[in-house]
């Protein structure tokens, strides 16, 4: 029996927002002192949940988004609630998405006070790409 292939959702998402948005996501951030000449930035990564069937497979993201302000940061969270809220009944040639949810981003602190950074995670319902 050949193995159920899933898709690759990180790449989904990168691409989706890359796509959709004038973002394009880091999967690693740039070192202290291309940092902040980069914001604001979008950077995601796995995130450990989800579940699996025999037809679907749930799966999750973590979605950090960094800026120097305020103002730079809340039209970043419109953009992105907006950008992941159409993925759901699409996709790209990572993978299809049946259906979306995820939290609301939230202020969490970065370490480096002049940075604001706002977390969310998105969990995606897929099929399989082939059997």
């Amino acid at each position: 029996m050949d193995p159920v292939r899933w898709p690759q959702h990180l790449r989904l998402v990168n691409q989706w927002i890359a796509d959709k948005t004038k973002y394009h996501p880091y999967t690693v951030l740039p070192d202290d002192k291309q940092l902040i000449a980069s914001l604001p930035l979008v950077k995601t990564s796995l995130s450990p949940s989800g579940s699996m069937g025999p037809v679907e497979r749930s799966v999750s993201v973590d979605i950090d988004l960094l800026a120097k302000s305020w103002a730079d940061m809340n039209p970043m969270i419109q953009t992105m609630d907006s950008c992941m809220a159409s993925l759901a009944g699409n996709g790209n040639q990572y993978g299809y998405v049946d259906d979306i949810s995820g939290s609301a981003f939230a202020d969490v602190p970065f370490g480096d006070p002049a940075i604001l950074r706002c977390t969310a995670t998105f969990s995606l319902v897929m099929r399989p790409v082939s059997h």
